[in-house]
């Protein structure tokens, strides 16, 4: 046996080693980057989805229901809510769109019956909602998310003036 044969033998075994355990650390440090990135981007497109569909629920709500003077801010209980009001079949009914217990609510009922907040139906998770309506009727719907971020929707109904 030559002993310089089996010194480079072991360097060259302590070299291959040396280099895989190099390549397992990259591969882990890879996943690990890969694996954060990917949970911001979930997070971030919850977010998003979360005020999205909120405002885009509210747009639509509104748009379905262009009559001159039937949409307003009124109240159902305590709490502020966008009234879309409509008459069906000679009686007057009303949707209420509000935030309640930590979700946009929604309920429709005749115009006439006392409802209460927690009877509406939860629609997506919402911290706070509010709505004005200014003289050139222009609706302002301002929507707090579940984080505390602030989106403002601006809605122009298109019945302005008696005209549908």
């Amino acid at each position: 046996m030559n002993p310089d044969n089996d010194k480079r033998h072991i360097i060259d075994i302590f070299f291959i080693i040396s280099l895989l355990f190099g390549f397992v650390f990259c591969a882990v440090l890879i996943i690990a980057l890969g694996a954060s990135i990917y949970e911001r981007g979930v997070s971030s497109s919850n977010s998003n989805f979360g005020k999205r569909t909120a405002s885009t629920y509210i747009v639509q709500k509104v748009r379905q229901s262009d009559d001159n003077g039937a949409i307003s801010v009124g109240d159902i209980g305590d709490i502020p809510a966008l009234t879309i009001t409509r008459t069906i079949g000679g009686s007057s009914y009303t949707t209420y769109m509000y935030v309640y217990n930590g979700y946009l609510m929604e309920v429709f009922a005749r115009t006439d019956i006392d409802i209460s907040p927690q009877s509406g139906q939860r629609i997506i998770k919402m911290n706070a909602m509010d709505i004005k309506i200014s003289s050139s009727n222009l609706i302002t719907v301002e929507i707090t998310d579940m984080e505390g971020q602030l989106t403002e929707v601006l809605i122009s109904p298109l019945s302005q003036g008696g005209q549908t």
